[in-house]
């Protein structure tokens, strides 16, 4: 039984069973529902979940729930777990009414595949980095917030009339002045709403959305970008500098030892 048990949950299992899994869900796209082929696929994808609920309690009762859920991966593994459990009821659930449930059940389906992260080498090593990459950037990624905000009100206030439809409230003009700062087609809002306008109107507009490119979209997603990619790599700086000094210190005591020798072999210099 010990050696049936360390199998069912070995990484090595979890891994092919998830291959599994993916494998089946990318097959399932070629099918239309209610084809043999879709049932078998589906029966496939059933018996990986009741795979992985039976993988968390054999784990929860080896462990125990201190030694399991002290795991981050094992809490992360039983969320998805839980969030894949609605798979389990859609052979007890009337046909028409299991295809009215159907996106639940694929969203189920998909959170599975985020257990591959785990077997991704050194990623707790990047889940590190990318948790202190987030808290540095908060500041610039507020500030960007705040500055949507700000030009989206503007916005609303200034182009309502002339594009309603992308300035109508500030809801849409939040989710236009984001479009903005990706820098993505934005020279068709001025050319869209300016028109027979007079020329002063027409300046202002375009230099309106010029500056907000520039200052949001340019400079602001790129400090973002900066200061994100500096604290992803920050590991390898410091590891750089505590070799750089420890570097030095060999060099002050390797001169220091040359000096000694020096004094000692020249009685003048004494």
């Amino acid at each position: 039984m010990g050696k049936l048990l360390r199998f069912l949950i070995s990484e090595r299992t979890v891994m092919a069973v998830i291959l599994l899994n993916t494998a089946a869900l990318t097959w399932a796209g070629f099918y239309e529902d209610a084809t043999p082929e879709k049932g078998l696929i589906e029966w496939i994808d059933y018996g990986c979940v009741v795979y992985f609920v039976v993988e968390m309690i054999l784990k929860i009762r080896s462990f125990g729930r201190r030694g399991y859920f002290g795991s981050g991966w094992n809490r992360f593994d039983f969320l998805v777990t839980v969030l894949c459990l609605p798979i389990l009821w859609s052979p007890f659930i009337d046909h028409s009414f299991r295809l009215g449930l159907a996106p639940i059940f694929r969203i189920g389906r998909l959170f599975r595949l985020f257990r591959l992260l785990r077997f991704i080498p050194n990623v707790d090593h990047m889940a590190a980095g990318i948790r202190r990459a987030l808290r540095a950037s908060i500041g610039v990624f507020l500030a960007l917030l705040l500055m949507n905000v700000i030009l989206a009100l503007t916005a609303t206030y200034l182009f309502h009339d002339e594009a309603p439809e992308k300035f109508g409230n500030p809801a849409i003009s939040f989710y236009s002045m984001f479009r903005i700062f990706t820098v993505e087609g934005w020279y068709e809002y001025p050319e869209a709403m300016v028109g027979s306008a007079h020329p002063a109107w027409v300046l202002g507009t375009r230099v309106f959305f010029m500056g907000t490119v520039l200052v949001c979209g340019m400079l602001g997603f790129s400090l973002a970008n900066a200061v994100f990619l500096d604290e992803m790599t920050m590991d390898n700086t410091r590891f750089l500098e505590s070799k750089v000094d420890d570097l030095n210190a060999r060099i002050a005591s390797l001169e220091e030892k040359i000096d000694r020798l020096t004094r000692m072999s020249d009685p003048g210099a004494r």
